[in-house]
């Protein structure tokens, strides 16, 4: 196992200190409050505990007046605290938000696409043909997906310190008409335009470079902190809410594997060259 904080915790410190933001609490307000000592709540919203009380979190999220499914979902992690899961299970009782509200955190977020265009990178009109396609969309429920992925962008991308993002997007990605002729020429326009950014490195990877190290699944590793191993987790996208993997063996690898891939790709310089291209 990494000797970092492990995902749920991580993810149900952050919970805790926007729950008590929304609330407009601050730290002496709620320990006062609920009898709380003021160290044990430094370490829930620090993620420096090793054991929960699932009664404490009950208390919290009822002074809080938070949502009831956030709510119970708080108390099911603090309840699982005190078992042992495997690192390798998927996170059931973490929603799809988990991800969203880890990677706001991130300092680094490195990522490896084939598909289609990484979340973080896409235009409302390339999203909304992604929506429009989807299975079950209504066209309120296609509506609040976009505009709660426009959310996210900001959050990450405009926030005042943002992360260092490197993407390395497969040409297959680049080449899909999502939407049709005029939202890909749009959209890679787009990514030209914030790849010049400081803190973004995009690189294409070429169908000529064949056979390479990520071969065909797409990944994300957040880092948090100072970026070593012991704070960061890797991320694997699925139709469900996708896998954490948190074991040294496992980072290490898909550090490995990114680094090889990011290798193979066009550099950083040839890439916007490429894209360039694409638009002629």
């Amino acid at each position: 196992m990494a000797t970092g904080m492990p995902v749920r915790r991580r993810y149900l410190a952050i919970q805790l200190r926007r729950l008590r933001h929304s609330a407009k609490l601050t730290q002496d307000e709620v320990w006062k409050d609920l009898g709380l000592s003021r160290a044990k709540l430094q370490r829930l919203e620090s993620g420096g505990f090793q054991r929960l009380k699932a009664g404490d979190i009950m208390a919290l999220c009822q002074l809080y007046s938070a949502p009831d499914d956030v709510a119970q979902e708080l108390i099911q992690i603090a309840r699982d605290s005190r078992t042992h899961k495997p690192w390798w299970l998927q996170y059931e009782d973490v929603l799809p938000g988990a991800f969203v509200g880890l990677e706001a955190e991130a300092t680094m977020i490195q990522e490896f696409n084939i598909g289609l265009v990484p979340g973080l990178l896409q235009t409302p009109a390339y999203i909304s043909a992604l929506l429009a396609s989807s299975v079950g969309n209504t066209a309120e429920q296609a509506d609040q997906r976009l505009k709660s992925r426009l959310e996210r962008q900001r959050n990450i991308l405009e926030r005042h310190e943002p992360p260092l993002l490197s993407a390395v997007i497969d040409e297959a990605a680049l080449r899909r008409r999502i939407g049709g002729e005029e939202v890909m020429r749009e959209q890679i326009r787009h990514l030209l335009d914030i790849g010049r950014r400081p803190n973004v490195e995009i690189q294409v990877l070429p169908f000529s470079a064949g056979a390479h190290a990520a071969g065909g699944l797409p990944f994300t590793i957040l880092s948090f902190s100072d970026g070593s191993n012991a704070d960061s987790v890797v991320f694997l996208e699925s139709r469900g809410d996708g896998f954490y993997l948190e074991s040294e063996a496992e980072i290490n690898r898909h550090r490995l594997v990114f680094s090889r891939t990011q290798g193979s790709a066009l550099s950083v310089p040839d890439s916007a060259t490429f894209l360039e291209d694409l638009l002629t």
